[in-house]
């Protein structure tokens, strides 16, 4: 009861009043204010004017062919979604081309494609394709319908006052309110849900009740249907964010989300200043465009946590996020203006003119990719990702995951980890298992190798109990439950971080202490990885790694099979894996070499002479050919209660196919020993092949 009183306080002051007056039109994105400036200087401004010149040429070389506007049949990547699609970027463009030329083909262009579908939408039923729970009616997903009606609120918007009063009548009534309805009452469990598709769903109806001056929209999407607070605009903020201004879901899944959080909060800025939402929750948002830049590698690739797919900081949410949070904070934002230049491209609104103003002016610094912790969570107590970075031109950066579940959208894998290394992922996360509006692929959906290998454990780098995944791969409990940080440090020659997880698997404790050091002993940094399991009862251990390169050697024998293939397991992901070869060795260590690109890498384990060390590669029972064809070298230990694995991947050497010559191909590593080993701190001792003996603490 107390909780609620709160959040009734709480929101109270962000409640739009009735006589509240929002600005002229255009007024979402785009605003009248906007439209002066950008008309006073666009020939002026070299890298907005070239923005605008490219979507001027593309609307100019569309506007007079017949319009298309398709009864929805085909699921992602056919005709009629791809048109659909086509059809929303193409009036949001021209209608920002009315505002900026002063030109009425634009504004008729709009205008016509509306009336079109205010023609067919009201007698369409459900999409035929029934592909997913929540069906649109133009797309076969509702998702699809939101993302639609964003864009298409702005072009109504930007042709607003050239429109008659019952040509607005008609669209609004026959078009967007029965839209604004599907969206929300008709599908309230999504409009209310605290996820992706109800952010993209709460800022449309949002957008369309600016556009049309509706109050009554406008605080459904704040604050949910019944505007109770329990749903809604805010909410999502709220849930979805930790405080640091990571997106529970993961990057790429933040990326997306990013687009209808930070363009409505533009939208609610330019009409209510007064609300201060970017100032909201400690400026959150502007934190979670910071927060998404970090979490890429030195191309600007996002990290692949969870469902993902390919996807970088050139991508067009990241132009209109980056734009935004520019312009609401130049000073701070300095940096962004470098990676404003890789994307050679502005948004055509006040925003965009700001940053290619402030390129032109050569204001830019640049932008610093550095080690960061990231809470998970809304209170930020949920675990974490930990992004560990050396300071080198390579980019050599290790990737600790150990946040909540993430929603639909999460993998079983706490406490595993991922590195990259000159611009190429060489322990890899698989991702997502989706060929992203591809037909031929499940109409571009998930494909079900999504759910039986991408998401179980033993896709990832981390511990695998008893061949079975985290919380037996039940999502509704594994989203109760995170693990637990214990710190995360940086030193003069070292950044690492530490977790441990006791919910994963009954009755068994799992800690992992990685860091990132730099060494004069190592051409190059170097991961050091700590990983125990402690239980009560005997268990068999599995620990993978999906290493990326071609496989040059090992310390041990083993033995490939040739002439049949053998599938790994029968269930838990177990069932994609074919068994390449296995092996022992007598040695301390085992030694896995492979090359990426023009350099060498090795992992090297802690092993006893019962260990089993195996290669593997992902494809077994995949009727289809939907999965990659990846490697993986896994340890495997039988009857433990107790094991601490110490695995170090040492970058060394170089080959060069052009000169023909190859410099130290082999690792520097002899042994691995364990001085002493506690939940918050571990002392190592390398035996290296010249003598040396160096020794690693890692701790606070």
């Amino acid at each position: 009861m107390k909780s609620k009183i709160l959040l009734i306080l709480f929101i109270v002051p962000l409640a739009l009043t009735a006589n509240t007056k929002l600005q002229k039109h255009p007024r979402l994105l785009l605003t009248h204010s906007d439209v002066q400036e950008i008309r006073q200087n666009l020939n002026d401004v070299p890298l907005f004017f070239s923005s605008y010149k490219i979507v001027k040429n593309e609307i100019d070389g569309i506007i007079n062919l017949p319009m298309d506007v398709p009864v929805p049949k085909d699921a992602g990547g056919g005709y009629t979604h791809e048109r659909h699609k086509q059809n929303y970027k193409e009036m949001m463009q021209a209608g920002a081309l009315y505002q900026i030329s002063g030109e009425e083909k634009y504004a008729i262009f709009v205008r016509e494609m509306l009336k079109k579908y205010t023609e067919m939408y009201p007698g369409l039923p459900l999409h035929p394709v029934t592909k997913s729970n929540y069906r649109g009616k133009i797309f076969w997903q509702g998702l699809n319908e939101s993302v639609w009606l964003v864009h298409t609120a702005q072009a109504y918007d930007c042709i607003y006052d050239f429109l008659t009063t019952r040509e607005r009548e008609d669209i609004e009534n026959r078009l967007f309110y029965p839209m604004a309805e599907f969206l929300s009452k008709d599908n309230l469990s999504t409009f209310n849900r605290i996820h992706n598709h109800g952010t993209w769903a709460v800022v449309a109806v949002g957008m369309t009740g600016y556009a049309m001056g509706d109050k009554d929209l406008i605080d459904k999407s704040l604050y949910g249907f019944y505007k109770d607070g329990e749903g809604g605009y805010l909410a999502q903020i709220n849930q979805l964010f930790s405080p640091d201004g990571y997106f529970t879901e993961g990057p790429y899944y933040q990326r997306y989300a990013l687009h209808p959080f930070i363009t409505f909060a533009r939208i609610i800025d330019n009409n209510q200043p007064e609300l201060d939402i970017f100032g909201y929750k400690d400026s959150v948002l502007l934190k979670a465009v910071e927060s998404q830049f970090q979490l890429a590698d030195s191309g600007g690739l996002f990290f692949y946590l969870n469902d993902a797919l390919e996807k970088t900081w050139h991508s067009e949410e990241l132009v209109y996020a980056l734009d935004i949070a520019y312009a609401k904070n130049p000073e701070s934002y300095k940096s962004f203006l470098s990676i404003a230049k890789e994307q050679n491209r502005v948004i055509l609104t006040g925003d965009g003119i700001k940053v290619a103003q402030a390129i032109n002016n050569k204001e830019e610094k640049p932008f610093r990719s550095k080690s960061v912790l990231l809470r998970d969570g809304a209170k930020g107590d949920e675990g974490a990702v930990a992004i560990l970075r050396a300071e080198n031109k390579d980019g050599t950066t290790a990737v600790f995951k150990y946040t909540s579940h993430g929603l639909s959208h999460g993998h079983f894998d706490k406490l595993s980890i991922s590195f990259y290394d000159q611009g190429n992922n060489i322990l890899q996360d698989y991702g997502a298992v989706r060929f992203l509006n591809i037909e031929q692929k499940n109409g571009g959906h998930y494909l079900p190798e999504n759910n039986s290998f991408a998401k179980q454990t033993i896709a990832h780098n981390t511990i695998v109990i008893d061949k079975k995944s985290h919380y037996d791969g039940d999502m509704n409990i594994s989203e109760n439950y995170s693990p637990k940080h214990l710190f995360f440090t940086q030193k003069d020659n070292m950044v690492a971080a530490a977790a441990e997880d006791s919910t994963a698997y009954r009755g068994i404790r799992i800690n992992r202490k990685v860091a990132l050091v730099e060494d004069i002993n190592f051409e190059y940094p170097i991961l050091i990885d700590v990983l125990t399991v402690s239980s009560k009862s005997e268990h068999t251990i599995d620990l993978p790694f999906y290493f990326k390169g071609q496989l040059i050697g090992t310390s041990f024998n083993y033995k490939r099979h040739l002439e049949s293939q053998q599938v790994f397991g029968d269930a838990n992901g177990y069932q994609h894996l074919w068994l390449e070869a296995e092996g022992k060795t007598d040695l301390p260590v085992s030694s896995l070499t492979f090359l990426n690109g023009n350099r060498f890498y090795s992992l090297t384990t802690n092993v006893t002479p019962e260990t089993e060390l195996f290669l593997a590669r992902i494809g077994a029972n995949d009727p289809n050919f939907n999965l990659r064809n990846d490697q993986m070298y896994m340890l495997r230990d039988h009857s433990k209660s107790e094991r601490t694995y110490v695995t170090i991947l040492e970058p060394h050497g170089k080959f060069d196919p052009i000169q023909e010559f190859t410099v130290s191909s082999y690792s520097k590593i002899k042994n691995v020993k364990i001085v002493e080993n506690k939940s918050d701190s571990s002392t190592l001792v390398l035996n290296l092949t010249s003598g040396k003996n160096v020794k690693f603490e890692i701790s606070k």
